[in-house]
């Protein structure tokens, strides 16, 4: 049946929150995206499509039994799941149980992991906030702890985490307050000191001699900067793809998933909050190396906006990447970002020469 004008808006404007380069960012194979695309603008559900996606690529890994394509579609089947639970934007039973089947998916996958990966739950302000620690090696440069925005959240980063353990460098992906299992089970919401909540992943991985760097995705970027300006035991930042004023967007899908981040009825109720996290380089600077990863193509954030986080910054390594057709948040040269960001982490984290 021909979807209706009203279901038509709403399939166009998934697609264009959740577009095939995102998808393979995350982990959803391009054949599975691109079927996901086809099968919702020809009227499926999308929560339906990509759960069923998710359910053969979990059949998959019971079936293999090679463990290296196993743990691949294991992190197929959360991938697809993670987009699943994003048709919702309200924390409902419906996008509960669809998280819940992700991180047992992705906890599969963790146990075929690369790298060795082990669960992060850390309490804060009577709830829990968790994560995932990719471990590099026994004698780690650094950590770098690494996080998303409004929508997607530590999972989804599995990538980055193996880029940075390339090179040297644990990863904590994490789910900050508002985010992910941290909200969804650990019932903790963002708020004015969301910063509070970032440190509290710091407190697990600093040490003498271990340096700590910060990396923020989408709205995750601004949290990311507000941290390192507050907790100055964060040696370095990367912001990818933010806003340094946040303000309440003119779109009701977002609007819903701000509302949620803070854990609000709408979000029209966060007037009063929005003001306290401004990045303001004039009055507090981010004092760390600091790198800005920005696209051209970004709907979201517009060029040279960004360039707002270095204000007041001196430090040689602090600079502004730019790729010109790049989507939001660079899904589009997943690979080259990685890579560009883990390099330059090594580098900022990397102790000096004596």
């Amino acid at each position: 049946m021909r979807p209706s004008e009203d279901q038509f808006k709403q399939i166009e404007a998934l697609c264009r929150a959740m577009p095939v380069s995102r998808m393979v960012d995350y982990g959803v194979p391009r054949d599975l995206a691109e079927r996901a695309h086809q099968q919702v603008r020809a009227g499926a559900p999308w929560d339906a499509v990509l759960e069923e996606l998710g359910r053969d690529q979990e059949a998959c890994a019971r079936a293999e039994e090679d463990p290296v394509r196993a743990r691949d579609a294991w992190h197929a089947a959360a991938a697809c799941l993670v987009f699943a639970q994003m048709a919702f934007n309200a924390d409902g039973g419906r996008k509960r149980a669809l998280y819940r089947e992700m991180t047992r998916c992705f906890g599969r996958f963790a146990a075929l992991s690369e790298f060795r990966v082990s669960g992060i739950e850390v309490p804060h302000r009577g709830g829990a906030l968790f994560g995932w620690h990719f471990h590099a090696c026994s004698d780690a440069l650094g950590a770098v702890i690494v996080f998303g925005g409004m929508s997607g959240w530590s999972t989804a980063y599995r990538t980055m985490a193996e880029a940075l353990c390339r090179r040297g460098l644990d990863c904590l992906l994490v789910d900050g307050p508002g985010q992910g299992n941290s909200r969804i089970e650990g019932g903790v919401f963002a708020d004015a000191d969301v910063t509070a909540g970032f440190s509290r992943f710091v407190d697990l991985v600093v040490a003498p001699g271990r340096p700590v760097g910060i990396w923020g995705n989408s709205f995750g970027g601004l949290f990311a900067a507000l941290t390192a300006v507050r907790d100055r035991r964060i040696a370095a930042c990367c912001i990818n793809g933010s806003p340094a004023r946040p303000q309440i967007p003119p779109y009701r899908t977002v609007q819903e998933q701000l509302a949620a981040l803070f854990g609000v009825g709408e979000a029209a109720e966060l007037a009063g909050v929005l003001p306290s996290l401004v990045f303001d380089g004039e009055r507090a600077p981010l004092a760390c190396p600091t790198l800005v990863l920005e696209g051209g193509a970004d709907p979201v954030v517009a060029l040279g906006e960004q360039r707002s986080f270095l204000t007041g910054n001196c430090h040689p390594l602090s600079r502004v990447e730019t790729w010109p057709d790049g989507e939001h948040t660079i899904y589009n040269h997943a690979a080259a970002r990685n890579e560009l960001a883990a390099a330059w982490f090594a580098d900022a984290l990397r102790p000096p020469a004596t």
